[in-house]
């Protein structure tokens, strides 16, 4: 969506909540203040809100939902999970419960249930949840589920290697009678289907962290945003890529078209006791270099950055992995499981 379709909603749905002061509203909105004076001055020529007595007041009623309170009571910055989203993450609590585990296999492992929903929650508060086209380059972290138990996307679309996943989203589905998910069997190394470019305003993903998977997996997406006022969000680590890599990367995303609007450093943690990846621990490369217990906390963490395309996208040139090995693999993946296949290939 544009960037004044983005502030129109966000003032739409926090009137709906309660009438407002003209600056009481800029801080329910996330553009500057020319675009923000813009969009107020159509609202009220169209008659959909008027001043009255010194705040901003809905005149029409808007099929939007009423403004949730999501803000961290504490800080005032975060994500609180409280209210409507603590409903669904009750919910989704019991859904996850029956997810399958991740394997070797595909670089898996999930982040905590509240990890994701404060993604939803923050994708929420940032405008780009609420009848948006949401397209989901694998959903390790059942993503589309919280989403879509909010009922607010127009439509997400999930692409997932993993035929497992696949099948327990479509049980999902077709259980809690969702009829804005769609669901496809996909590997990243070949070419998005020509049906998904250019559909989305928003892309959710966590690539794999190698050099060449990184910009495969965020050029998928790219492939799939509609154009300026699109938005990307993505989990990225400091645990396997330095901050070189971090440089590189977001050096691609300013040639892309693309900008860095936020940055949550840790957001999400990824829990050892509910992945159960105690056996991938073998052949983590930081193992060979140490000799370590197997860890006892949760030290696995990812930020979430949220991009915005402000010309474009264009997709740079950029090299393709050759093959799985240099998908998952380069000399900071520390902390990446061997794929069964490879680990066989390596005792042969």
């Amino acid at each position: 969506m544009s960037e004044k379709e983005r502030v129109k909603r966000q003032i739409l749905r926090a009137l709906k909540r309660r009438p407002m002061s003209f600056w009481e509203l800029i801080n329910y909105q996330d553009s500057h203040l020319v675009t923000f004076f813009e969009v107020v001055k159509e609202l009220l020529e169209e008659g959909i809100i008027a001043q009255e007595d010194k705040v901003l007041k809905l005149k029409k009623d808007v099929a939007l939902h009423p403004l949730e309170d999501t803000t961290c009571s504490c800080c005032g910055q975060g994500v609180e999970i409280k209210g409507f989203f603590e409903e669904i993450y009750r919910k989704f609590l019991e859904i996850s419960g029956k997810r399958p585990l991740p394997t070797s296999d595909y670089d898996q492992g999930f982040i905590r249930p509240v990890d994701t929903v404060k993604r939803v929650a923050y994708l929420y508060q940032r405008g780009d949840l609420e009848e948006s086209e949401i397209f989901v380059l694998g959903d390790d972290d059942l993503f589309s589920v919280v989403a879509t138990l909010t009922r607010m996307p127009k439509r997400v679309v999930v692409v997932e290697i993993d035929k497992r996943l696949n099948d327990f989203l479509r049980s999902y589905a077709e259980k809690e009678k969702i009829n804005n998910l769609e669901v496809y069997d996909y590997n990243v190394i070949e070419e998005l289907p020509k049906e998904f470019h250019k559909k989305f305003d928003v892309f959710v993903t966590d690539p794999v962290e190698t050099k060449k998977g990184l910009k495969l997996f965020v050029g998928r997406c790219l492939e799939a945003l509609k154009g300026p006022g699109a938005a990307g969000y993505m989990g990225f680590t400091h645990r396997e890529a330095s901050l070189r890599k971090w440089f590189e990367f977001e050096k691609f995303m300013l040639n892309a078209g693309l900008v860095v609007t936020d940055i949550l450093r840790d957001f999400t943690t990824y829990p050892e006791r509910e992945n159960r990846w105690e056996d991938f621990y073998r052949t983590y490369e930081i193992m060979k270099k140490m000799e370590l217990p197997l860890p006892e906390v949760d030290w696995y963490k990812s930020c979430l950055v949220r991009f915005e395309v402000i010309e474009g996208p264009t997709l740079p040139p950029f090299e393709k992995p050759r093959d799985l090995k240099e998908l998952y693999f380069d000399d900071e993946s520390w902390a990446t499981p061997l794929p069964s296949f490879m680990e066989k290939e390596e005792v042969t």
